[in-house]
């Protein structure tokens, strides 16, 4: 037995039987045929599949991938942003008996030369030319979704095909690979998840169990597929009948607003966005408004906290809430199109509390969640009657976890992979003799059995005094204030921590405006945001190198040091003058930082910091 200081077990979960994603699908076309599978923009308009034709596309395709020469445990990779095409290819490619390896859109060519030859990927599926392009001279089959051409010759082949579709895919076992996944590399180069059909569908039995979908409701796809949180969704609601309504993060507020969905997925970044803009408006307009926004939002955290620990909120509390929900949550509900929203859960990275217990106390339920590629996403999810930010929930039913000696959280459970593609090494070193998979995370278990992340191992800042401090803490007290969009924390191995400070653009420059310092409007670039609306992405560097910004920043700083312990103090920071992005290879695909990529773009910064 490994050296474990704590072992918590997740509920029972019954399984009746187990079956492959083909089976899965199967089933539900044939009990829910003409319910929506899935929808999507065409011409401007949202368009529906049913259950029945979506199956009926995937044998076409499927059977057109055979006659090309797609055999059983070949590897096919999808090389798409998230669309309804893209999961027509996934379930085509496992029906064929082949492994799906999806690649996010946004890696290098480098990477995504790599991913397809350390997997062998034999078929492309490829969104555009543009995306075609990172392919570079690979001998590969191409198929390209954009190109009608494409896609019809490979309809023409399925319809014409004599192969014996059922014998195929009824053929695929649950324990048969269905995909291999590579890890969007916050620490180094991506490895290749192994993971079975059945990993997936006890996942998706799992999460179902605590926060189900039911036949014909609508849900929000519009993450990363390339990504297992999204693609294990789908699934989920797949199982359920569900319909999955695709869309881009540009159109993701105009999709909620027309759709009015029970359900998405999302990450803490979109929440902290969407958070920003109502306070950008608030704080424009001033007064009377503003003052409603802040007493609002403060009853909001006050409930969450109830709602949390499942406390009524006595009388007092229950008549400010009336009042602040007619006045201030419903028009944001509506606003935002959340009028039948019944859980949003955040994943990928960690939510701030006081966000957590705002939304649900304004009638939005989020709830945490963890996992992560090698587990096929959740080990951990917040129940939504007793969710406690702070914390990513308990085990989903049906795993075990535990705390190693150093902190390490360790799972085990049918949702973790067979090992690492091509990385015999990698693979043995990722589980201990008695089969606990070692996550890389640190966490441990309060009193109820709920995991506490308290971030990655190597993400851990050990300062040269011996000191070890968390950076996610300190950025998380950061990002409390409204006139700082972004933080991270350095110090590794330094005498004490500095940061690097991504500022609220629109608030600063908002702040110039009221104390009169002028800056070059004609430098200020805008683009869409991650959650869709338009923000300010850079401004001149001048404007954050002002001596009266630099005060004011100070004073912020002064704040958040008032709240830590001596080694946590912020010594010095330094403001930057652009957003982090996915472009820049500085956010992975899921919006987490990447640190390594920020601290060596910044390296010149830093090293001043620390010189002065």
């Amino acid at each position: 037995m490994s050296d474990v200081k704590k072992v918590v077990k997740g509920k029972s979960l019954e399984i009746t039987r187990r079956e492959s994603l083909n089976e899965m699908l199967w089933n539900t076309a044939k009990e829910h045929p003409e319910k929506p599978c899935v929808s999507f923009y065409e011409a401007e308009r949202l368009r529906s599949i049913s259950y029945s034709e979506f199956w009926n596309l995937i044998e076409r395709i499927s059977k057109g991938l055979i006659e090309i020469g797609v055999k059983r445990g070949d590897r096919v990779a999808i090389l798409s942003s998230t669309r309804y095409e893209w999961e027509l290819f996934d379930f085509a490619i496992m029906c064929a008996g082949a492994i799906v390896v999806p690649i996010h859109t946004t890696l290098s060519e480098s990477i995504v030369r790599y991913i397809l030859e350390d997997s062998g990927s034999k078929v492309v599926v490829v969104e555009n030319k543009e995306l075609e392009r990172k392919i570079g001279d690979l001998d590969l089959e191409k198929i390209e979704i954009e190109d009608k051409r494409s896609i019809e010759n490979l309809l023409k082949l399925g319809e014409e095909s004599k192969v014996d579709f059922e014998k195929i895919w009824r053929s695929v076992r649950p324990d048969d690979i269905s995909s291999i996944v590579y890890t969007s590399g916050t620490t180094g180069e991506p490895k290749g998840a192994t993971l079975t059909h059945w990993n997936w569908r006890f996942n998706a039995l799992s999460v179902m169990s605590i926060t189900p979908f039911y036949p014909g409701e609508s849900y929000i796809c519009y993450l990363p597929l390339s990504h297992v949180f999204q693609r294990l969704v789908f699934y989920a609601g797949v199982s359920k009948g569900a319909n999955a309504v695709f869309t881009s993060p540009a159109r993701f507020l105009e999709t909620l607003r027309a759709v009015k969905p029970v359900a998405f997925v999302t990450v803490p970044r979109i929440l902290e966005r969407v958070n920003k803009g109502l306070l950008e408006s608030v704080e424009k307009q001033g007064g009377f408004k503003k003052n409603l926004f802040y007493w609002s939002k403060k009853v909001a955290i006050e409930c969450g906290e109830k709602i949390s620990k499942g406390e009524k909120f006595g009388l007092g509390l229950t008549i400010k809430r009336i009042f602040a929900d007619k006045l201030v949550y419903s028009k944001i509900r509506s606003a935002l199109g959340l009028q039948n929203i019944r859980f949003i859960c955040s994943a990928a990275a960690e939510l701030r509390k006081e966000l957590a217990y705002m939304f649900n106390g304004m009638g939005i339920p989020v709830i945490e969640g963890y996992g992560m590629t090698e587990t096929a996403a959740p080990t951990n999810l917040n129940p939504l009657k007793k969710f406690k930010p702070g914390t990513v929930g308990p085990p989903i039913p049906g795993i075990m976890e535990a705390i190693a000696e150093d902190g390490e959280i360790l799972v085990k459970g049918e949702n973790v992979m067979i090992g690492y593609w091509n990385k015999p090494y990698e693979t043995q070193r990722c589980f201990t003799e008695d089969g606990w998979f070692k996550t890389g995370d640190l966490g441990d278990f309060d009193d109820e059995g709920y995991l506490i992340f308290l971030g990655r191992k190597k993400h851990i800042i050990a300062l040269d005094t011996g000191k070890k401090v968390s950076p996610s803490r300190i950025e998380e007290l950061l990002l409390q204030n409204p006139y700082i969009n972004d933080a991270l924390i350095v110090g590794d191995g330094k005498p004490y921590l500095v940061a690097l400070i991504v500022p609220n653009f629109a608030l600063l420059l908002d702040l110039l405006e009221k104390i009169g310092i002028s800056y070059e409007k004609n430098k200020i670039v805008v683009s869409k945001s991650v959650s869709g609306d338009v923000e300010i992405t850079e401004i001149p560097e001048n404007i954050v190198e002002n001596p009266r910004v630099l005060e004011f920043y100070s004073n912020v700083i002064k704040q958040v040091n008032e709240n830590l312990s001596e080694e946590e103090k912020i010594r010095k920071f330094r403001l930057l003058n652009k957003t982090f992005t996915i472009e820049r290879n500085e956010l992975t695909p899921t919006l987490k930082k990447r640190t390594h990529v920020i601290l060596e773009r910044y390296r010149h910064l830093i090293d001043d910091l620390y010189s002065q």
